[in-house]
């Protein structure tokens, strides 16, 4: 693997303070190793101009803190900074490191002070890039005011208050703070930025409020008096909490505080002293270990990027490969994957340009064939070389065509969910199902979005809202549901591309191929709370020689009910 393109990975700690859990990462480099935090509510995205200028020097591994990015989270409602140290060694032991320089951005910062304060002998050297020093009226004022719970409301209300948050950060510190005084130096971003930022705070829900509690409650300043390990602290000029650093005082003789210039010579500031310190050589990439009667994550690497997975292998067998639908993840067939474990391998692979994949599809070629092959130099990758698959909604048309075109990969396809259309419909739905979304800085299309994903649940086409084009079943609108369906579209750049392709994919010609001289097993499954169950019925009885299958509503039941018609004989 190239060492001078930045890839995604996944930790596993199998037995740690907090139990079995995950820590997803990014890396690049080669050389002395550098561990990089990120501030809240931010991901390791946020590392990724340090990483880019610092490929050169370091390797540099930039984790998730827990409960942020797609990093697991600890399973508390508060924390301490100590806990964060506590769990970053977790993290570089599960990835074979011994010592390491650490580098931190804010929250990041913080994590880097702690930890380098309390596991002297694992850190060579920490640079804290805007670094907190509170006075306790200050920090009342904080916990006060600066993290209100994050709750999904049923009219996406939640989302308007965040975008305004969000948005507000960039312009007063505190950002409930509206005066004279709070007002920020720096330009405000352009809103795709604002947007990549309150992709990161979704991602991290109500979570967010742990990290940035860590952060700001943390004594800062005992810290730095009782550091053993070498550290800098700076803060480039137009951060906020360059103000204070002169408010350190009788810092221990370990501790250089030093401002910055430009963000960019800030981080040059920050190499030099790492580089001095000479931090040991990083570990090669191991794949997560195993976690047992769990799905774990991992990345397998295709030509033009990586593909996101999900898998449990506790059991042998066939392995079930689970393909999600258009605006969907391996997250939204989680429980469905889920049911496998026992019972078979289980693998349920995020498509290209959806849930953390890679949008590895040139745009002039997002058909489902290419997302077919996609999938095929996937399971290539992974050694698996016959599965059965469960394809929900444009999973089912990527399933059939990875059945037709390598016909030896597919023992059996589950195909649920079904839009069988005519092809009227199929070509309005080709025009009118996926319009755009773009970041606007008034924060009007989160609401776009949001309408968009609950009327999926409510009308069939979404866009068509008439008593006709209702959907006549229990309905799925509960504002979690809505909020990750939301989740899943802004973080699949490829959405709109497979919902075109689903509908342009010629799938009544080829399922006549498939059950014809293909002689594809085909199984069509649907539950009562599916928007396409009366569609995948229609399948059903236009192609009678394949099984039917009625799904029960739970998800966690659906293994028991397909198994055995993946294990028998057709």
């Amino acid at each position: 693997m190239s060492t001078n393109r930045i890839t995604r990975h996944f930790a596993s700690i199998t037995t740690g303070r907090w139990g079995a859990r995950q820590v997803h990462y990014r890396r690049v480099g080669s050389g002395p190793v550098v561990i990089m935090f990120h501030q809240s509510p931010l991901s390791s995205r946020d590392m990724l101009a340090a990483m880019e200028r610092w490929q050169m020097h370091f390797t540099c591994i930039a984790p998730d803190s827990p409960g942020f990015g797609l990093s697991d989270a600890m399973g508390v409602g508060q924390a301490e900074m100590g806990d964060f140290a506590e769990a970053a060694i977790e993290f570089m032991d599960a990835i074979g490191v011994e010592r390491a320089a650490v580098y931190g951005f804010h929250t990041g910062a913080m994590i880097s002070g702690a930890i380098a304060a309390a596991y002297p002998e694992r850190i060579v050297c920490a640079a804290a890039n805007g670094y907190v020093i509170l006075a306790e009226s200050e920090k009342t004022n904080i916990l006060q005011h600066y993290l209100p719970a994050f709750i999904p409301a049923w009219d996406g209300s939640h989302l308007v208050w965040l975008w305004s948050r969000m948005r507000d950060q960039t312009i007063f510190f505190p950002w409930f703070a509206k005066s004279q005084a709070a007002r920020l130096r720096g330009d405000v971003p352009p809103a795709e930025m604002l947007h990549a930022g309150l992709l990161d705070f979704m991602r991290s829900g109500d979570n967010y409020r742990v990290g940035y509690r860590a952060a700001f409650t943390m004594r800062s300043d005992l810290a730095l008096r009782n550091m053993r390990t070498p550290m800098l602290v700076t803060a480039y000029d137009t951060d906020v909490l360059s103000a204070h650093l002169p408010r350190i005082r009788n810092a221990s003789e370990q501790v250089t505080v030093k401002a910055g210039g430009t963000i960019e010579e800030t981080l040059d500031l920050c190499r030099n002293y790492i580089k001095r310190h000479k931090p040991p050589k990083g570990p090669k990439i191991t794949a997560p270990a195993k976690l047992h009667c769990r799905l774990r994550q991992d990345y397998v690497d295709i030509v033009g990027g990586q593909l996101r997975l999900r898998r449990n292998d506790d059991v042998g067998g066939r392995t079930v490969l689970v393909l999600h639908d258009a605006v969907g993840s391996s997250e939204t067939v989680a429980t469905i994957a889920g049911s496998f474990i026992g019972h078979r391998p289980v693998i349920a692979l995020n498509l290209p340009g959806h849930g953390e994949s890679d949008d590895t599809l040139p745009r002039r070629k997002s058909s489902i064939a290419a997302y077919a092959e996609s999938v095929n130099e996937a399971l290539t990758a992974l050694g698996l070389d016959t599965v059965d698959v469960l394809g929900v909604g444009a999973g089912a048309s990527v399933g059939l065509e990875l059945a037709l075109r390598h016909r030896d990969r597919v023992h059996v396809l589950a195909m649920v969910g079904v839009a069988y259309v005519s092809d009227t419909l199929a070509a309005d739905l080709v025009e009118h199902v996926a319009p755009d979304i773009e970041p606007d800085w008034y924060g009007g299309y989160l609401l776009k979005a949001w309408h968009l994903v609950r009327d999926k649940a409510l009308f069939f086409p979404w866009y068509e809202r008439k008593g006709s084009t209702a959907i006549r079943q229990e309905p799925q609108v509960n504002p979690v549901q809505v909020q990750q369906r939301v989740l899943e579209l802004f973080r699949s750049p490829g959405w709109q591309r497979l919902s075109r392709a689903q509908f342009d994919y010629p799938l009544r010609k080829r399922l006549t191929s498939a059950l014809g001289r293909a002689a594809v097993p085909i199984v069509f499954a649907a539950s009562d709370l599916d928007p396409q169950r009366d569609n995948t019925w229609r399948a059903a009885a236009d192609f009678a020689e394949a099984k039917h299958v009625q799904l029960p509503d739970a998800e966690s039941k659906w293994a028991a009910t397909l198994l055995p018609n993946l294990d028998g004989s057709h």
